[in-house]
């Protein structure tokens, strides 16, 4: 027996509409870690991918700032003009880990780009000068789980 209310499909549009919203960004996480972890000189390389559409390959060295525990990235979200894209140890196939006090340069160089092969972070869409957001989840030397984020700014 149909629930009342229920017993007719609503009728379609006439024609449909399609609207664009970007999704929001979530909140960072609200943890406190032992590790201090910063995004710095993060950058990103826009590359037409044929008609209107456009790669964004990101740049980013991160920095362990304390120096009192070190920070194994979890996972990298980049949120772009089309919603969001995601990678992790999962593509990745390793650890990465920034040691306390020091620095992680495998998201900044040609060559840790290389190594990540289509696991590097990055993102698509249909703008040259895209507004892009670089989020990092990462866990503490203890397992306590953080977030950093950065704008990217600069655009080659």
């Amino acid at each position: 027996m149909p629930l009342p209310g229920c017993s007719q499909l609503p009728a379609a549009p006439a024609s449909p509409t399609r609207i664009h919203t970007p999704a929001p960004l979530p909140d960072p996480l609200d943890a406190i870690t032992n590790a201090s972890v910063a995004i710095e000189d993060a950058s990103a390389i826009v590359r037409q991918e044929g008609g209107a559409r456009f790669g964004y390959e990101v740049r980013f060295l991160l920095r362990e700032t304390g120096g009192h525990s070190g920070a194994t990235v979890q996972k990298i979200i980049v949120y772009g003009p089309d919603g969001s894209d995601e990678t992790g140890p999962g593509c990745w196939g390793a650890s990465l880990r920034v040691p306390p006090g020091g620095a992680l340069e495998t998201f900044y160089t040609d060559a840790g780009q290389y190594w990540l092969a289509y696991c590097a972070p990055g993102s698509g869409g249909p703008v040259r000068t895209p507004s892009l957001t670089i989020g990092v989840t990462f866990t503490d030397d203890d397992g306590r789980v953080g977030e950093v984020r950065s704008n990217i700014d600069r655009l080659r």
